[in-house]
């Protein structure tokens, strides 16, 4: 287990960062300061307990992992170890500390700051995907081809989490609904390669969830789904959770 990517706290929560989450969640300028505000009371838990991990899966881990059938996939095996193809297991985790802290603002009744909580705790986790990027291309022969999660390919099904987290921290499991627990963390499949002209294509390719609203879009106006609640701009997501 690796702490979290030093580079991202070392940064976090610099002006850059609050900037680029304001503007992507559409708050206005004067809440410039409750965003930094809300940024720095996370700070302490994020030093203490956010986290990275990463193990290898072999080809035959994940053809058991996808369910298919083993002729198949031991073909597309060997084919993909020719091509200079492999897997690693991922875990990302901002830590339980922060779902402590935004159930204690929901206790409080302060649903901005819970908001709050959410898109800065998103936005750092979306960071995490180049650093770890970054990580695999500094400190090996390999780089990110494409990342697999489960639930958003037929091939990944949501099923095979629990599979995926064995072996891997004891720190985020997953509950029987197939959440998981700290809230704030990613589980991924990373395929990575030594091909030169295959790179990364971004986080959403593969998934075929088109109105997400996580979705990274190339038009950044088409996330200008907002509704309001009492203070606090919100999200098409958010505004079904909450009844608008």
């Amino acid at each position: 287990m690796s702490p979290f990517f030093t580079e991202l706290l070392d940064n976090y929560p610099g002006p850059a960062f609050l900037e680029k989450v304001r503007g992507k969640y559409h708050y206005e300028k004067d809440w410039s300061e409750a965003l930094k505000k809300s940024a720095l009371e996370m700070l302490p838990f994020l030093q203490k307990e956010a986290f990275w991990e990463s193990m290898p899966a072999e080809w035959s881990d994940t053809v058991s992992l996808r369910q298919s059938a083993p002729e198949e996939e031991n073909a597309a095996g060997s084919r993909r170890k020719a091509a200079g193809t492999k897997y690693e297991r991922v875990v990302i985790s901002l830590g339980a500390g922060l779902d402590r802290l935004q159930e204690q603002y929901s206790e409080q009744g302060s649903l901005s700051k819970s908001y709050m909580l959410e898109a800065l705790a998103g936005e750092l986790l979306m960071e995490s995907y180049a650093a770890y990027n970054r990580y695999v291309a500094e400190t090996t022969d390999w780089h990110v081809a494409r990342y697999h999660f489960p639930g958003s390919e037929e091939a990944y099904p949501l099923e095979m989490l629990p599979e995926l987290l064995a072996g891997l921290t004891k720190r985020v499991t997953c509950n029987a609904a197939f959440c998981l627990i700290p809230k704030k963390s990613v589980v991924f499949v990373a395929e990575l390669t030594q091909d030169e002209s295959v790179q990364c294509e971004g986080i959403c390719m593969g998934c075929h969830k088109m109105h997400c609203t996580n979705r990274i879009e190339d038009d950044f106006q088409t996330r200008r789904r907002i509704a309001r609640m009492t203070d606090m701009p919100l999200h098409y997501g958010y505004s079904r959770i909450f009844g608008k």
